[in-house]
């Protein structure tokens, strides 16, 4: 990935590693890790204790779960979004009926002020993807047992296989519309959902007495591979030739929840969460036990602070990223819980790796491989068009595109790439300067900073000539402007008066290797003069 630029991070000295290949694609780093009593586990766990969790009752029907339809309207997508909830009989306390029963109104949310010690607060969304049999969707030794609401958020062609497998689970089933999408849009739909549900219960709960700052206001998305939590705690010097370091115990989801649950003044926090774990952890030594920074894959979300910041629906990857950058420089707190960590399986299915990247018409069955390089072509070309999404195209031709599009920032994190109002993944060995173009944003001190390339994606009319024109370029920096035609592509480029300060020539115009019917993703690319 690439790192997010910093004041801090223009004074590290990158070395270019020149065993690596640009198409090679790295191997994950694993650890072999015993699992606890506490982890989250998937359909091949059977025990005792969670079989009622796990199984449906053999006297008990499928139709035991009711389909419930809920439409609500999205001021983003600027139309009405019909979500199907489909809910088991064992889960519907969780939810409030119409007086007849039939109709779906909201789901229930505690109040700030609960304290129940046999509960969590928070919704668990997990959004789950080609993982019905190896996601960890069984929560209940997680969760030691106590009482908790956990959503699996699918999409439409995929409900029958996850109901199948997890009949006792309730479902959030995604419209048909986004059966091709990433994972953005399950983020964007999720939080989308969980404000407008948020509106609803504090009217209910208002008719009963409630103030409405008083409602619950998170929720938690947890990412379908988390599989282990861990506290740590500071390991004392015992010896003078012994340096203080960490040690870590496995904790169980529910202690992690409630701990976060209780901080004080927790509707100030826009974002909260914990840090990865990995090997080097415990040789740290202390560390401070909160820190403002990047927390993804486990995060309890405030869904009312947050109103105004949406996920990026169109997105495959590194959505949560772009999430944080975006909550960041509108002024909201992130905060991320230093003294625990979260363990995350490496499933090897699922997710967006088995979506396989073939010719829209294929001409023999024993092609070679796609390269990430070949998912663009230049326009009415007669390169082989892809049956894959153009964003998907798009996001996995950056990652692997850097020495073409941004060679001046390679191994040069003092002169990073200006992206924007957005963070895109172009590679690990370029650090990108996320700006944002709102009004009262809070950004990073690019003063003095030459950039090395301007990542612009997607722009809105917040970006303007006047802004660009306050940013430095090194001479040979290098543009893209990635936009959804041609049309817009141009007008771009004149709005902005790019071609004031950029260099543009007719074979540096691209797009993904899509057919018109599936609306490829146009860029150009430029050089600063």
């Amino acid at each position: 990935m690439s790192p997010v630029y910093t004041e801090q991070l223009s004074r590290v000295k990158q070395e270019a590693n020149k065993e690596t290949k640009v198409e090679e694609p790295r191997k994950r780093e694993t650890v072999s890790m015993m699992l606890t009593k506490y982890s989250a586990y998937n359909t091949f766990h059977h025990c005792e204790q969670c079989h009622q969790y796990m199984d449906i009752n053999p006297a008990a029907q499928m139709t035991d779960s009711t389909l419930h339809a809920f439409t609500f309207s999205s001021s983003m997508l600027g139309e009405e979004v019909q979500l199907h909830f489909i809910i088991p009989k064992s889960k519907e306390n969780h939810f409030v009926f119409s007086k007849q029963g039939k109709h779906l109104e909201s789901m229930r949310l505690p109040l700030v002020s609960d304290k129940n010690l046999n509960a969590v607060k928070s919704p668990i969304f997990t959004p789950s993807s080609g993982r019905h049999e190896h996601g960890l969707l069984n929560l209940y030794h997680a969760m030691e047992g106590i009482s908790h609401l956990h959503l699996l958020v699918v999409k439409e062609y995929e409900m029958p296989l996850y109901r199948k497998y997890w009949p006792n689970h309730i479902m959030l089933v995604l419209p048909g519309m986004f059966n091709n999408a990433g994972v953005g849009a399950a983020r964007f739909l999720i939080k989308e959902l969980s404000y407008h549900n948020l509106e609803l219960e504090r009217n209910r709960l208002e008719e009963l007495g409630v103030k409405r700052q008083c409602v619950w206001p998170f929720i938690v998305v947890m990412d379908d591979s988390c599989v282990l939590w861990n506290i740590h705690s500071v390991q004392e010097q015992s010896s003078p030739s012994m340096e203080p370091g960490s040690t870590n115990k496995n904790v169980s989801l529910k202690s992690v929840l409630q701990h976060i649950e209780a901080t004080p003044k927790i509707v100030h926090y826009a974002i909260l969460g914990i840090q990865k774990w990995n090997s080097k952890l415990n040789s740290r030594g202390s560390k401070p036990p909160f820190s403002r920074c990047h927390v993804h894959d486990f995060i309890l979300l405030n869904v009312d602070l947050t109103q105004n910041v949406q996920y990026d629906l169109n997105r495959y990857f590194c959505e949560d990223v772009d999430f944080n950058l975006r909550t960041n420089s509108s002024g909201l707190l992130i905060c991320r819980f230093n003294n625990f960590s979260l363990m995350k399986k490496h499933i090897q299915v699922g997710g967006q790796k088995d979506f396989a990247i073939k010719p829209k018409i294929m001409v023999s069955e024993s092609m070679a491989p796609i390269m990430p390089l070949q998912y663009v072509c230049a326009p009415d070309s007669e390169h082989t068009l892809l049956a894959a999404p153009a964003q998907f195209l798009l996001e996995k031709f950056l990652q692997h595109a850097t020495y073409k599009l941004f060679p001046k920032a390679i191994h040069n994190f003092k002169n990073p790439v200006l992206a924007i109002d957005c963070y895109l993944n172009i590679g690990p060995e370029v650090a990108i300067c996320y700006v944002s173009s709102r009004p009262h944003s809070i950004n990073v001190n690019c003063e003095g900073v030459f950039f090395s390339g301007l990542l612009l994606y997607l722009c809105d009319s917040f970006v303007g000539a006047d802004l660009l024109k306050k940013f430095k370029f090194l001479k040979g920096a290098t543009l893209c402007v990635i936009c959804q035609d041609r049309s817009s592509l141009r007008q771009t480029i004149v709005r902005l008066e790019l071609e004031d300060e950029w260099q543009f020539r007719l074979r540096d115009e691209f797009q993904t290797a899509n057919s018109i019917d599936d609306k490829p993703l146009y860029f150009l690319t430029g050089r600063h003069i």
